[in-house]
């Protein structure tokens, strides 16, 4: 994974909006980087991307 505090900010639950704010980007940006990530992943919502980051042990930083 490329950027996994992108990966990491999933298991949250935060809004676009809110990841967002606390990567500094836009929420497009943010939603754009999810479908990227639900893509490359093979997976179908933020649910299963959040479960395989912890299954990774990503987490994000407080």
């Amino acid at each position: 994974m490329r950027n996994p505090r992108r990966t990491a900010e999933l298991t949250t639950g935060r809004t676009n909006r809110e990841i967002a704010e606390r990567l500094y980007i836009t929420p497009r940006t943010v939603a754009t980087h999810i479908e990227h990530i639900l893509t490359k992943l093979d997976l179908p919502n933020r649910a299963a991307a959040a479960a395989r980051a912890a299954t990774w042990g990503i987490a994000p930083s407080p």
